[in-house]
C-alpha cells in the first residue's frame, strides 16, 4: 500500500509539472509575441465575431483584425490567452490523476499526453467562446448608449469589468463540473485561478506597478464580484432545498386527499 502512495504522488507530481510548463511556456510565448503570431487565436476569434454578429472583420498591415462597421480593432491583448491558460488549468484539474493507475508507465503516460492535448484545445476553444462573448457583450453595451465614464475608468475599465465577470462565471462552471456538485469550493478556485495569474503573477512580474490605480481598480472590482458571487452560490442550495421541500410537501398532500377519497 505504502508503494502505490508513492506512485500515486509521483504521478500527480509529474502531472502538475507538465501542467505548469505548459502554462508558463505560454505565458511566455505571449509575453514577447506580436499581434501576426497570435494569428491562432486572432482569425479564430474575428471569424467567430463576423459569424455572430455579422459585422465583417479583416487583417491590416499591422496583422490586428478590425471591422470598421462594427468599430472594433482586435489586437495583441484582445487574444484572451490569460483567460486560455486559466481555462486550461481548471480541465487539467478535472481530469487530474486521483489513483494509483494500475497500468504501467509507459501506457499512462500516453494517456496523461493525450488528456493535457485534449484540455490545451478544449482551454483554446472555451477561451474564443468567452472571449467573443466579452467583445460581443461590450459591443452591445456601447450601442445601447452607455457612458463608459461614467463608471470613472472609462471604456477599458468597462471592458474590464465585462471581462471579468464572464470569466469568473465560465471559470466558475468549469470547476463546478469538474467536482461535479454546485459548491462554494469550486466558485473559491475559479477566483483563486484569476488571482494567481492576473494580480500575483502581475505583481511579481512588476506589470501591476506601472499604472498601479487601474491595477487597484481592478484588484477592488474582483473583490466585489467575488462577493457577489460567493453570496449567489450560498443563497442558491438553499433556495433549491426550499423548493424542492415545497414541491415534496404539496406532492405528498395531493397524494394523501387522493387516498382519503377513496376510502370514503
Amino acid at each position: 500500500m505504502r508503494i502505490g502512495r508513492e506512485a500515486w504522488s509521483w504521478r500527480s507530481l509529474w502531472w502538475w509539472l507538465t501542467v505548469l510548463a505548459v502554462v508558463v511556456q505560454l505565458k511566455h510565448h505571449y509575453s514577447i509575441a506580436t499581434a501576426a503570431e497570435l494569428e491562432w487565436m486572432l482569425r479564430p476569434l474575428s471569424q467567430l465575431l463576423e459569424w455572430v454578429t455579422g459585422h465583417e472583420f479583416h487583417r491590416d498591415n499591422r496583422a490586428e483584425w478590425v471591422s470598421e462597421t462594427a468599430d472594433v480593432r482586435l489586437v495583441k491583448g484582445c487574444a484572451g490567452i490569460n483567460f486560455m491558460l486559466m481555462s486550461f488549468i481548471a480541465y487539467a484539474w478535472g481530469v487530474r490523476p486521483q489513483g494509483c493507475a494500475g497500468t504501467g508507465l509507459l501506457p499512462w503516460i500516453g494517456r496523461r499526453l493525450t488528456l493535457l492535448f485534449a484540455a490545451l484545445v478544449a482551454a483554446w476553444a472555451t477561451g474564443l467562446v468567452a472571449n467573443s462573448l466579452r467583445i460581443i457583450v461590450a459591443m452591445s453595451v456601447e450601442s445601447r448608449g452607455w457612458q463608459p465614464d461614467a463608471l470613472g475608468s472609462g471604456a477599458a475599465g468597462l471592458h474590464s469589468l465585462i471581462g471579468m465577470a464572464i470569466y469568473l462565471s465560465v471559470l466558475s462552471v468549469q470547476m463546478i463540473l469538474a467536482e461535479r456538485a454546485m459548491s462554494r469550493d469550486a466558485v473559491a478556485a475559479a477566483f483563486l485561478l484569476y488571482l494567481l495569474l492576473m494580480v500575483v503573477v502581475p505583481l511579481l512580474t512588476g506589470n501591476a506597478m506601472q499604472q498601479p490605480t487601474l491595477f487597484l481598480e481592478h484588484l477592488l472590482s474582483l473583490s466585489v464580484m467575488m462577493a457577489v458571487m460567493w453570496s449567489i452560490c450560498s443563497l442558491l442550495p438553499a433556495l433549491y432545498r426550499r423548493g424542492w421541500a415545497r414541491r415534496s410537501g404539496s406532492q405528498t398532500g395531493s397524494g394523501s386527499g387522493g387516498f382519503s377519497q377513496h376510502r370514503s
